[in-house]
């Protein structure tokens, strides 16, 4: 039988149930699949899935980081310590020049308490991205189920990345280690390692849920994007007329609801905590 609906249950004060309706894709399909088999016991410890709703806490995860930082270089090798200093007056340069490190450690490191390190370093420069571009307000929730399996891309699929997002969209979500060609160009990072430029390619359990519309129109992303990419990294491993790019994200469904967008979008602020979802 196929899945039609995915309902989840967030918590503050009370109880907030959103239903999404699916997709009738192969993505959406298998999506549904992978993410019936995880639970919230599978959400990633050091990562905070309310994104971008209080940019006030923008200092505050600066500090978070630098702490953390000091954390990682008492173990990282001389060579691959993280010696840069934050530059308040330029958060997105700091994005990308701090960004490097985590590939370059992660594809290395094997215990599991350095690992756990290194994910929340992650984690936490993602969230700083979203927080310092002061001019996007984009909240959205972040669910990363970890330890479920990865199920690779049919050529179809890549027909359905879009860059122009919709309030109450449920989106699939990066999986893989690096970045990609969406997520460099809303960076704005020309150099970003070619190692590092990692087209989505699987199917995974982690999805957002998106509470804001993208004013940019679809053709105006993509004609940025073609300026950016002449004079980035990309240019130099993918072609930019490869649907292999993949260039944007996957939605996979969306909020069924008649209630007016803000109450929503304060609703799911005053809420702190997953408790379930299912797939029905």
């Amino acid at each position: 039988m196929t899945s039609k609906f995915y309902e989840i249950t967030l918590k503050g004060d009370e109880l907030l149930t959103l239903t999404y309706q699916l997709e009738e894709n192969n993505v959406a399909k298998t999506w549904a699949s992978l993410i019936a088999k995880a639970t919230v016991d599978n959400l990633r410890p050091t990562l905070n899935p309310w994104r971008n709703f209080d940019k006030s806490q923008l200092p505050n995860k600066i500090a978070h980081l630098e702490n953390l930082i000091t954390l990682l270089n008492e173990w990282l090798p001389a060579y691959n310590k993280i010696t840069g200093k934050w530059n308040y007056n330029d958060h997105q340069a700091s994005v990308n020049k701090f960004h490097i490190h985590f590939p370059e450690q992660e594809k290395n490191e094997t215990d599991p308490i350095r690992r756990a390190q290194l994910a929340e370093y992650n984690d936490l420069i993602h969230e700083i991205e979203l927080l310092c571009k002061s001019s996007a307000n984009q909240p959205r929730l972040l669910l990363c189920p970890d330890g479920i399996e990865l199920i690779e891309f049919t050529d179809f699929d890549y027909n359905l990345f879009s860059a122009k997002r919709f309030f109450g969209e449920l989106c699939l979500h990066y999986c893989h280690v690096g970045r990609h060609p969406y997520e460099i160009y809303m960076a704005n990072d020309y150099r970003c390692p070619v190692d590092q430029i990692v087209p989505m390619r699987y199917i995974s359990a982690l999805h957002t849920l998106r509470f804001y519309t993208d004013p940019t129109p679809e053709h105006v992303h993509q004609l940025n994007f073609r300026r950016f990419y002449n004079n980035s990294t990309i240019k130099e491993v993918y072609d930019i007329n490869d649907p292999k790019i993949a260039f944007g994200y996957i939605t996979l469904g969306k909020l069924v609801t008649d209630t007016d967008e803000s109450i929503i979008l304060n609703q799911v602020s005053q809420c702190n905590k997953v408790i379930d979802w299912k797939i029905y």
